[in-house]
């Protein structure tokens, strides 16, 4: 909680936790096991998922893939007995005798393991078996998308389509809980970049990703669930690539256009993506508001909104090889998006006297949105291992500057009578809001690992952040735009977090035990420039236990137990004091006294024969803030607002594969929340208790002449959040995919919510106002994308550091 003590004593105490630990280290000796993966006699079997199991109870030890030649190595292995697992798409599982690693016998080389192809007749034409596109495991979920028809979509529609995301514009939660960070290759990307990424990156690129839901203390506390992408490998020399184009149509039109090469040499890597998107997006708003006391009209609300969208993006990387253990990086990325003036915003206002009732008059707006966003990222850094038994260093250094600019303009506001008639005209309005944010972020991470199957990790991070805004408005008087003080602001918002973790990983017999804690200090300030006041100055320092066991319990079911307490930070454009008007009944605020979201969730999680997984969790949630408004003399005035929640709740997910060509999954979700909220002005509100569910199906059809048609629905039942009754919606996603050329040109058609109830809003009832708003964003579309591969077949996007600014950046837009 808030808090006034320096951060000296945390500074010390955690040089102090590094140093006795670096000093314990003894370097021990250690065993090696290799070998080759084979289709057949003179086929290797690239990029195979090749498993090493201690043999005493059969609990992960390492994993990784295989390389071009399908061969593979384990390093620094304690003493003991192995088993070594090989999955392979199309092959069933292969497993090797028992190796033995011990004094006279440390280094094992297990000749070639051989596939088994797994194969079944279907009529003339011979079908492989498939690998599943969606698999689960203690911690998280992994989509396969080599394994899937995602080449051609970009990650956003691909986390659409799964059952356990929800996307709402371009945000992104899972499980219904928000708090993302994103990691491409283990790079922690900013949130600005992140969202072209989302629009622009498509599944060519991409090997699987992993949705890892009960992060360890080494990510930042304000993140409740990791979303890990890993682009494919290939270990070649020269260049290779790939090219794409992907085209859909709705109401409007949409298009994208994108190219990866790598670069490889004996000690330099270099890695170029190249992506532009042109998105003609069309969305609609219609709903209500009602005010609950007085005798204030009820308004019936239709928007409707045309933006053009141009996004091209650059990231590149190069780095170099210093010797087998020590490599120095550099890596950039830039971002561009524009909305440009074409943009369309159209507002009809029906005013009545009862909802639903004939109106007495109507206000016809017409105005359009613009805006432009750049976003620059620069990374420097260093990695070495230090000894034989995988003991290394991570030292990142990042800067991010942010610069961002939006203009809404309300060009005329007429007031109607229902016969047609001009009874007013309204005022014209311009509000420009500018932003400049500047991010340095300095990054040390040592994985310590020990005989014994124990590993210790230990880090600290500083963050050093601002972002001074200046939202403006103007009306339009004689002719020129006057500037309205106001509604008119300058304020700069400072951020400084010193942050350290430390965290255990140990294997005890059957049990696997993640332990970690990290401890945060955080400095928050708001300064006026007008007025030279300070409305925030807080300081906080907090410690964030984690904790996993995981055992299992006989030869068919693992549990698992998780213990996590995390914080959610508001972002800078809800801290700061500002005021924005809408329109003549609509106001926005920024709320300098909001609190940060802190989070206790417990889960019990089992998996049985790896195909049902069952987990039940309960969460504690206090200071979650929310959008609402308040109603003052006929217009609603909107402000981010503190409320607790305590929820329970069970999720489900079976995977089946009922044939060698057809595969699935069934998900399902819910969870009994309750809500208390004691703010000014909300004390006798009562939040009703809501039931949360969610379900979704997948299935995945290999075909003859090397088709595939996946399909998947999903569904999320209405469900109260706090005062806000969010409406029900569900996505449906088909899709074939096809090649030529030797699988060098890929092609992929889709149909993309067929049912079109891809929608998203809902109720508020608030203190004194009742106000309803469902939206539409054109998702109902008919999509083409077409890939072709050149150089080798399997392309690598050069694996890159962490950022380390990524939960800043992530809230300074």
């Amino acid at each position: 909680m808030e808090q006034t003590s320096s951060p000296k004593q945390l500074i010390t105490l955690l040089t102090c936790i590094c140093l006795s630990l670096v000093s314990a280290i003894p370097v021990l000796a250690q065993g090696k096991v290799s070998g080759i993966v084979k289709e057949d006699a003179s086929n290797a079997a690239s990029f195979a998922t090749v498993t090493l199991l201690a043999a005493t109870d059969s609990s992960l030890v390492k994993g990784k893939v295989t390389d071009e030649n399908g061969q593979f190595v384990f390093e620094n292995l304690p003493y003991g007995q192995y088993l070594v697992v090989v999955r392979y798409v199309g092959f069933q599982p292969t497993f090797s005798e028992t190796i033995r690693i011990q004094a006279d016998q440390a280094v094992q080389d297990i000749g070639i393991l051989q596939l088994l192809r797994n194969t079944n007749q279907l009529g003339e034409v011979l079908v492989q078996a498939q690998r599943q596109v969606v698999e689960r495991s203690p911690d998280r979920y992994t989509l396969n998308v080599e394994a899937s028809t995602f080449q051609t979509d970009n990650l956003l529609d691909i986390f659409r389509a799964m059952p356990f995301v929800q996307v709402q514009g371009e945000s992104v939660t899972v499980n219904g809980k928000g708090g993302i960070l994103i990691l491409l290759d283990k790079v922690q990307m900013p949130g600005a970049t992140m969202q072209s990424i989302m629009a622009t990156m498509t599944g060519d690129e991409i090997e699987k990703i992993e949705f890892i839901t009960n992060p360890s203390s080494r990510y930042p506390a304000n993140i409740s669930t990791v979303i890990s992408i890993t682009t494919k490998k290939a270990r070649t020399l020269g260049l290779t690539g790939s090219a794409r184009s992907t085209v859909s149509q709705g109401i409007r039109g949409r298009g994208l256009l994108g190219t990866s090469l790598t670069y490889r040499q004996q000690k330099w890597v270099s890695n170029l993506n190249l992506n532009y998107d042109r998105s003609l997006t069309h969305s609609t708003h219609d709903g209500y508001r009602a005010a609950l006391t007085g005798n204030s009209p009820v308004l019936h609300e239709h928007y409707f909104f045309r933006y053009n969208n141009s996004t091209p993006s650059v990231r590149g990387m190069a780095e170099y090889q210093l010797s087998n253990r020590h490599a120095l990086g550099v890596q950039a990325s830039y971002v561009h998006k524009v909305v440009d003036k074409s943009s369309t915003v159209s507002k009809q206002v029906d005013f009545a006297k009862q909802l639903k009732g004939i109106p007495d008059s109507t206000l016809l707006a017409d105005g359009r949105e613009y805006s432009t966003r750049q976003v620059q990222t620069y990374s420097m850094y260093y990695t070495g291992k230090l000894d034989s038994l995988g003991k290394s260093v991570d030292l990142i250094f990042t800067y991010t500057p942010i610069q961002h600019n939006m203009t809404t303009e309300i060009l005329s506001q007429n007031m109607y009578n229902p016969d047609g008639r001009l009874l007013e005209s309204l005022r014209s309005v311009r509000n420009d809001n500018p932003s400049n944010a500047n991010i340095m972020v300095g990054q040390m991470d040592w994985e310590l690992p020990f005989r014994n199957n124990l590993n210790i990790s230990v880090g600290s991070k500083m963050t050093l952040s601002s972002n001074r805004t200046q939202p403006t408005q103007e009306y339009l008087q004689d002719g020129r735009f006057v500037r309205d003080e106001a509604f008119s602001f300058e304020n700069v918002f400072s951020e400084n977090i010193l942050a350290g973790y430390t965290s255990l990983d140990k294997q005890l017999g059957k049990t696997t035990l993640r332990a970690g804690i990290r401890a945060e200090h955080a400095t928050m300030l708001v300064e006026d420039e007008v007025t030279k006041r300070r409305p925030v100055a807080r300081t906080f320092t907090d410690l964030f236990p984690s904790l996993m066991l995981s055992r299992p319990m006989t030869d068919n079911l693992n549990m698992t137990f998780n213990y996590r307490k995390s914080v959610q930070r508001p972002g800078f454009s809800v801290l700061t004091p500002y005021r924005i008007y809408m329109d003549e009944f609509t106001i926005e605020e920024g709320n300098p006294a909001l609190l940060p979201k802190y989070t206790h969730a417990i889960s019990v999680n089992g998996i049985y024969k790896n195909n049902l997984f069952v987990e039940l969790e309960y969460r504690h949630e206090q200071n979650v803030f929310t959008n609402l408004p308040v109603n003052i003399d006929g217009v609603a005035y909107w402000k981010n607002r503190n409320f607790d929640m305590t929820s329970v709740g069970v999720n489900a997910n079976y995977s089946y594969q009922m044939t060698n060509w057809w595969s699935g999954s069934v998900f399902g979700m819910g969870a009994y929340m309750a809500s208390a909220m004691d703010q000014e002005n909300f004390r006798d509100v009562t939040i009703p208790s809501t039931i949360y569910h969610s379900v979704g199906w997948q299935n995945s059809f290999s075909l003859p002449r090397d088709l595939k048609l996946e399909t998947g629905f999903n569904y999320t039942g209405p469900f109260n959040y706090g005062l806000a009754e969010v409406v029900r919606s569900h996505y449906t996603r088909v899709a074939l995919k096809g090649s030529m050329l030797n699988k060098q040109l890929q092609y992929t058609v889709a149909v993309l919510d067929l049912f079109r109830g891809n929608v998203e809003g809902g109720v508020v009832r608030s203190s004194n106002v009742l106000t309803q708003v469902v939206s539409y964003r054109d998702a109902r579309r008919v999509q083409l994308g077409v890939i072709y591969k050149f150089g080798k077949q399997t392309v690598k996007s050069a694996v890159s550091k962490k950022l380390g600014n990524e939960d800043v950046v992530n809230r300074a837009n």
